[in-house]
């Protein structure tokens, strides 16, 4: 079973967010990310979820247990409802990946365990 840990990471001024998520395997420790331009940190912490769940499908990966920081994410996801109109999309567009995994598991973990998701997500903002 695969672990995929989940970030994004927003500076401010200017206004731009990137994402970085990490996907562990038992042969490998693979690193993904991009830069996503203006956008507020949680609707960037729903794009690394949404693009981190293709990429394991992209790599044959049905298994897995995925880790955020995003207490907004997670809960949303444990509840199946977001109060915010403006992440319904990203709530459904994971209802529709999740049926494509045999095993699914989101679980929130505190920040100072996600430092290599960070990262990952850090470097793709400092590109900019």
């Amino acid at each position: 079973m695969a672990q995929i840990f989940i970030d994004a990471a927003t500076r401010q001024n200017p206004f731009e967010s990137s994402i970085g998520y990490v996907i562990k395997t038992d042969d490998s420790v693979l690193e993904f990310g991009q830069y996503l331009g203006e956008m507020e940190n949680h609707e960037a912490e729903w794009n690394s979820l949404i693009e981190a769940l293709k990429q394991a499908l992209a790599l044959n990966i049905t298994s897995v247990i995925l880790k955020s920081d995003s207490r907004i994410v997670v809960d949303s996801i444990n509840k199946n409802f977001v109060k915010n109109p403006k992440f319904k999309p990203y709530l459904k567009a994971y209802q529709q990946l999740e049926k494509k995994f045999d095993l699914l598991i989101i679980d929130w973990i505190p920040r100072d365990q996600n430092k290599h998701a960070d990262h990952v997500a850090r470097y793709y903002l400092k590109q900019q």
